[in-house]
């Protein structure tokens, strides 16, 4: 997927979805989804997914910042790893929960999407 591709998915993603999982499609077969999960503390965890042909990937908001991530390949769940090799965000999903680590650390946790 060319970046340009991935950048217009992901703004699509971002100003055009509102609810808790919004799906919608994007060019080139792609699929675009918003997820609100609930977690520990009243904290909410927004992440968009962009599913296409090849790749998927998720963008998380951290720090000010849009974090872009890769799926990888695991046996159970979903494994999300940031793209830029200066971040180490992981978030790892799994039926309608998620965790999202730093550093090996948990940052957010027990997530829950209704």
């Amino acid at each position: 997927m060319k970046l340009s591709t991935f950048l217009t998915a992901t703004t699509l993603g971002l100003t055009a979805l509102t609810a808790n999982a919004t799906t919608m499609q994007g060019s080139s077969n792609q699929d675009v989804t918003k997820v609100i999960y609930v977690c520990e503390s009243n904290q909410t965890l927004e992440v968009v997914y962009v599913n296409g042909a090849k790749n998927s990937y998720a963008i998380i908001s951290q720090v000010d910042e849009m974090i872009p991530m890769e799926l990888m390949k695991t046996a159970s769940g979903e494994h999300y790893k940031a793209i830029n090799p200066n971040y180490t965000y992981e978030l790892l999903t799994k039926g309608n929960q998620a965790s999202l680590f730093g550093d090996g650390k948990a940052i957010i946790s027990n997530c829950v999407n209704h």
